[in-house]
């Protein structure tokens, strides 16, 4: 087994995912240094591959996560439906940046309250979606989402 792998099954699933918040906010920061300095093309290929990332983060919590959440809570309408609000919000602050790097315009104040609205999200999934979870979800909702954690295992010869 590869020690990167032993390292991540050894974390929890929420330490997993606050791990992915931390590494979204370094790929966004990219983003900014490279529209700082008009590197459009090379803000546009960070931009890509930060908007890449934190669809798949916000797919792993609403196809795995959230379901899970709302049965044992019963609550269809409660906190997961405020934060898929978010995620949809958060997908439009994300078309607008794509559309201000097409045109090379500075991504400034709607860069800005980008980062305030997914860092003031993060930290509602940090303190309370998550702790949640990990104490009250069934074992196979866990296991089903540590699965779609891991990384893939890669065969070597």
């Amino acid at each position: 087994m590869l020690a990167a792998q032993a390292e991540v099954e050894s974390e929890s699933v929420s330490l997993i995912l606050q791990l992915h918040h931390r590494r979204l906010d370094e790929l966004f920061d990219r983003v900014e240094i490279a529209t700082e300095i008009g590197s459009w093309s090379e803000a546009r290929r960070e931009f890509e591959q930060f908007r890449t990332a934190l669809e798949e983060h916000f797919r792993i919590e609403e196809e795995f996560m959230f379901p899970s959440f709302e049965a044992f809570t019963r609550a269809l309408g409660g906190p997961t439906a405020a934060m898929r609000a978010e995620h949809r919000e958060l997908g439009r602050f994300l078309d607008l940046i794509e559309r201000l790097l097409r045109d090379e315009q500075p991504i400034g104040e709607i860069g800005a309250a980008f980062e305030a609205l997914l860092d003031a999200h993060n930290a509602k999934e940090e303190q309370g979606l998550y702790p949640l979870f990990e104490r009250h979800a069934p074992p196979e909702a866990y296991a089903a989402l540590d699965l779609e954690l891991r990384p893939p295992i890669v065969e070597t010869k």
